[in-house]
């Protein structure tokens, strides 16, 4: 590909294409913005790529969202115990009534982050941890949400690898696209909006 002449250029000249014609970049919609990363590229790319604009989130700001989606999901659970408490009073067994408020608060909380983490991420890209945050989840292949389903899937697998080590939590600090082992299986990209 031959490089435009430099120098003032007119219309008609060679390399200039008119107005409204295929190959014009003088449209502000074709002119190239801010670098976005491409999905399914290992680099990056001007703005007329068909990836949204955002750059790859750092670890710490991952982690910051993860500790307010987990802070979103305890209070049912923390209000269940302080009604067990009260209800129980201070007897060494557990009654009845305050068994069923800790069971109850626990379900609450469970509810609240599959709404959190699996819903709501799934439909927006973001949980409210992630939207405070300015993080997106998005496909790397598209760069569209990755939808309820594979959001369900990439939780069940980052609870599983979570468990069994802790070195998917450390991951995206070595890894090109910053991503953990559950962003890996269902080939997703956390961008910073």
């Amino acid at each position: 590909m031959s490089t435009p002449p430099s120098g003032p250029q007119y219309p008609g000249q060679p390399g200039q294409y008119p107005p409204g014609q295929p190959g014009d970049h003088s449209n502000s919609q074709y002119a190239p913005g801010p670098p976005v990363y491409t999905p399914g590229g290992s680099h990056l790319q001007g703005g007329y790529g068909y990836a949204p604009p955002g750059q790859l989130a750092g670890w710490p700001v991952r982690v910051g969202a993860s500790v307010i989606d987990s802070l979103v999901q305890l209070p049912p659970a923390v209000i269940g115990v302080i009604v067990a408490v009260a209800v129980n009073g201070d007897s060494r067994q557990l009654t009845p009534a305050a068994a069923t408020s800790m069971v109850l608060g626990g379900l609450l909380s469970l509810l609240v982050a599959i709404w959190n983490r699996v819903i709501k991420q799934g439909r927006s890209g973001q949980s409210i941890g992630k939207q405070v945050t300015g993080l997106k989840i998005v496909s790397a292949r598209t760069g569209q949400t990755i939808g309820v389903g594979r959001t369900l899937g990439r939780e069940i697998c980052a609870n599983i690898f979570n468990n069994l080590c802790f070195l998917n939590l450390l991951w995206p600090l070595w890894d090109a696209k910053q991503q953990t082992w559950h962003d890996k299986v269902v080939s997703d990209l956390v961008i910073k909006l």
